[in-house]
């Protein structure tokens, strides 16, 4: 056994949402922590997220009056997560037991969880407030609420407090109320501490961690267990070339998210899991170009492009997607592959004037600035011959750039009749537009399409479509996929649990969060579809650890 550096009941390694929950779990059953973060500052990507967390059935909506029936909301979670695989018709909806009993867990612990950590005073939650355009006076519609399984579309998004008119990363407060909750609970959280193995004693029980720090190995002794929540490995460019679904130029997730866990939890003969998904969104790529895959800048995030006539369109000057569907459905669309190429790898957000100086603050804004100020994320152009100019000046500058598992590539060019082709598509759009129905792409028949539509000049009962302006002047941000983390790894059980190929757990081993085969699948449920699950596990792995049986060394 090697010499221990310091010692604590429960190790976990990060310092995000799943690592904070588990933290706070354990010292509430008892147990001494200590936590162990990479970088040199604490809060992992949750600090860079929009702080809302997706929770089934919380107390908070059932005070509101929402219900949230439990067999109807696992339907909506396979629905989603296994879309492949679900039928109602049959047992366990047509999910593998796993799957299904990791939705049902998510379900059962998740409002407990919230609720617990509510009363211990590490978060302090308010339901995620109506923005304005919804029929609902109390919040805005779940992302999927049309859908037949979704029986509670109102009020599952719970969001940290944050300054009135704050929209920039209001995951800060999340981040730091649970931090500062550890921190008055005397929890040591050592930063510059990479965790790159975990020791295991002669029965293969997790029992301690290998850390580098500064050029120093230590070792720290877990006497109950250790739990992860590292963050997947969105920045770890030959895991996402070899698993990942799809191409991707950025993420919005911190440098350190490495994928430690899954070369870690490997080694230490976890089965691995759900690989290909992550959590996708759009983002202008000369924000990721300037810092090499690094999405930084909060303007460089497109959830829903702004604007009742804003397009996106492909290197043939044609739309390819529901402009207004949600970012981790929408985004997908540049993974489509076309014979030898994929024609929609980069996209092109193409508003008007009237877009341009609509002035309404709005936490959707996104890559469009308010008017009278610039960004270096945004190009203008009188003519569309001058935009398709333009927006081959850009393309070229960005050739060579180092993204992450993808490039602009020589195929990533504008078509001989972009011009013409985007002119068609302009004017087909306005004819929708004038009818209010997208007769390509559907935009604006969802519930939450409409509520996140923002300001409208529409005359039809489809407030995400005008008409775009055919003479110009016209705005231009280049486009590419990008995650807000990866979500595959190491396998859990219900009880956060790590297991091997067999099914048998690896004693003294726990997940949570993104560095895990996320339970849910490949679905993004709604607002918070990363951290609500991240707290929810996170929470049932401290609690399990603190209660386990102390490992021998």
């Amino acid at each position: 056994m090697p010499q221990w550096d310091h010692r604590a009941d429960v190790v976990v390694v990060g310092t995000g949402a799943a690592a904070c929950a588990a933290a706070t779990a354990a010292v509430d059953k008892g147990a001494s922590v200590i936590m162990l973060e990479a970088a040199d500052a604490a809060g992992g990507t949750t600090r860079r997220s929009g702080g809302a967390y997706w929770i089934p059935n919380n107390s908070l909506m059932r005070a509101k009056g929402f219900t949230d029936p439990r067999e109807d909301a696992i339907k909506l979670m396979a629905r989603l997560a296994y879309p492949t695989l679900y039928d109602p018709a049959q047992p366990r909806l047509g999910l593998p037991l796993l799957q299904y009993e990791l939705l049902a867990a998510f379900y059962d612990n998740a409002s407990p969880a919230i609720d617990r950590m509510i009363q211990l005073g590490a978060l302090d939650p308010i339901i995620l407030p109506n923005y304005g355009y919804s029929s609902n006076p109390v919040t805005d519609p779940d992302y999927f609420a049309e859908l037949p399984e979704n029986h509670a579309p109102y009020g599952r998004v719970l969001t940290a407090k944050s300054p009135p008119g704050s929209f920039e990363f209001p995951g800060l407060y999340l981040s730091e109320g649970m931090l500062a909750h550890l921190r008055g609970q005397d929890v040591p959280i050592f930063l510059s501490h990479r965790v790159t193995d975990v020791v295991q004693n002669g029965q293969g029980e997790v029992i301690g961690v290998q850390v580098e720090n500064n050029g120093r190995t230590k070792f720290i002794r877990a006497k109950r267990g250790v739990i992860f929540g590292s963050g997947g490995f969105s920045h770890d460019r030959d895991k996402l070339r070899s698993h990942l679904r799809g191409p991707i130029f950025g993420s919005c997730s911190v440098t350190t998210a490495q994928g430690a866990f899954v070369d870690i939890g490997g080694h230490a003969g976890a089965e691995l899991g759900n690989l290909s998904n992550g959590f996708f969104y759009q983002a202008a790529l000369e924000d990721a170009a300037a810092h090499e895959g690094y999405v930084v800048r909060p303007d460089a995030h497109v959830f829903f492009p702004y604007g009742d006539s804003t397009l996106l369109v492909n290197k043939y000057g044609q739309r390819v997607v529901n402009e207004k569907e949600q970012y981790h459905v929408r985004t997908q669309s540049h993974f489509h592959l076309r014979h030898t190429e994929y024609p929609n790898l980069v996209q092109f957000m193409i508003w008007d004037q009237w877009t341009a100086n609509e002035p309404t603050p709005w936490p959707w804004r996104g890559v469009v600035p308010f008017p009278g100020q610039q960004s270096p994320l945004v190009f203008q152009a009188a003519t569309l011959e001058q935009l398709a100019q333009r927006i081959s000046e850009h393309l070229d500058q960005m050739r060579g750039v180092r993204f992450l598992s993808s490039s602009i590539v020589p195929f990533v060019q504008l078509s001989p009749d972009f011009v013409s082709s985007l002119r068609a598509t302009i004017q087909r759009f306005n004819t929708f537009a004038e009818t209010g129905v997208d007769l390509d792409f559907h935009r604006g028949e969802t519930p939450v399409e409409q509520a996140w539509q923002g300001p409208s000049r529409s005359t039809t009962s489809n407030r995400t479509m005008y008409p775009m302006t055919l003479d110009g002047p016209y705005y231009c941000a280049i486009l590419g996929p990008a995650t807000l983390d990866t979500c595959g790894g190491p396998v859990i059980g219900t009880d956060a649990r790590v297991l091997r190929p067999d099914g048998s757990a690896i004693p003294g081993l726990f997940g949570a969060g993104n560095c895990i085969a996320s339970p849910t699948g490949q679905a993004y449920f709604g607002a918070g579809g990363t951290i609500g699950p991240a707290l929810t596990f996170g929470f049932v792995a401290g609690r399990n650890a603190a209660l386990g049986t102390a490992l021998s060394e």
